[in-house]
């Protein structure tokens, strides 16, 4: 596997963890300010790894 591949893949399940940490946060779950903190970071690992990054 390439780096690129592998940089992809991360970006792919980073992606996936954003997702599911918007939804828990629009559901209210405990500990939203923590998620919302966490949704943030999540966000600029991905546009660091993206190409206009």
């Amino acid at each position: 596997m390439s780096d690129y591949e592998k940089l992809t893949r991360l970006r792919r399940e980073l992606e996936a963890m954003r997702q599911d940490l918007s939804q828990r946060i629009a559901q209210g779950a405990p500990g939203k300010p923590d998620l919302v903190i966490l949704h943030e970071r999540v966000s600029r690992a991905i546009k660091a790894l993206s190409p206009q990054g």
